[in-house]
């Protein structure tokens, strides 16, 4: 279930990201017509092996020394405790590297010459959050290729009011500022247009807005206005000039 702080970390993320683009621009546009300011340019990565994040519970076995067989979690700050070979890095790393990198602790401390590990995952602990209009809303477990229309599937689906051709996706880029883009996932059901099946990453935020002005100015009004001194004056305009609809 997903905690309070989490919830308020879900909410006034996804809260700040709007009031950024809407003091940045008067009108709600895909971002390829439209880059708001204060949002670093979107970069699509290449899918690619699942890394291991903090919160996994991973398996190591050693099939010729199954004694040395183990499950552990993996912390916070991205390692994890292996008896005989001490602390090792963890997240980040593919099941592959992590099985190198076990191999090497190993030989280095004396236990065994030619350990062949192999690495799982048994249990993921990596997260994505999915607000607004959709059945249940909070924080999904993350999978392996996991994508949007997935993750708000997991969270059980969009709910009638749905605005479906622009569900927002906020993503921390690699300096530590926030991209956002917008997924027709109409387009995506309806043409099976690939460029809307976006793979997601560990602590990705979705919103599904309602299908009319009322959702985000409602929304942004219950978890910043009440909460933070924002200043009221600031206009939360939701618009659609691309398409000609409000």
């Amino acid at each position: 279930m997903l905690s309070l702080r989490a919830t308020l970390m879900l909410r006034l993320g996804l809260a700040l990201a709007l009031v950024n683009l809407t003091a940045c621009t008067p009108t709600w546009v895909p971002s390829e017509y439209r880059q708001p300011e204060r949002f670093a340019t979107w970069v699509d990565a290449a899918p690619a092996a699942y890394v291991i994040q903090p919160g996994d519970e991973i398996a190591i076995t050693l099939p010729f020394n199954a004694e040395l067989n183990q499950k552990a979690l993996v912390a916070p700050d991205g390692t994890f405790s292996m008896p005989l070979a001490g602390p090792l890095p963890a997240a980040g790393r593919s099941a592959a590297q992590l099985s190198g990198i076990v191999d090497k602790a190993l030989l280095a401390n004396g236990v065994v010459a030619d350990a062949r590990s192999s690495v799982s995952v048994v249990q993921y602990g990596g997260a994505v959050y999915v607000d607004g209009q959709v059945g249940k809303p909070g924080e999904i477990v993350l999978r392996p290729n996991m994508t949007v229309m997935q993750a708000i599937a997991a969270a059980q689906g969009m709910r009638d009011t749905a605005r479906t051709d622009e569900v927002v996706l906020i993503r921390r880029a690699p300096d530590g500022r926030p991209m956002l883009r917008t997924i027709d996932t109409k387009a995506l059901t309806r043409r099976g247009d690939p460029a809307q099946a976006v793979v997601l990453q560990s602590s990705d935020m979705i919103f599904v807005p309602k299908s009319s002005i009322a959702e985000v100015n409602q929304w942004v009004d219950q978890y910043i206005n009440q909460a933070l001194p924002f200043n009221k004056g600031i206009n939360y305009s939701y618009t659609n000039t691309i398409n000609g609809n409000p």
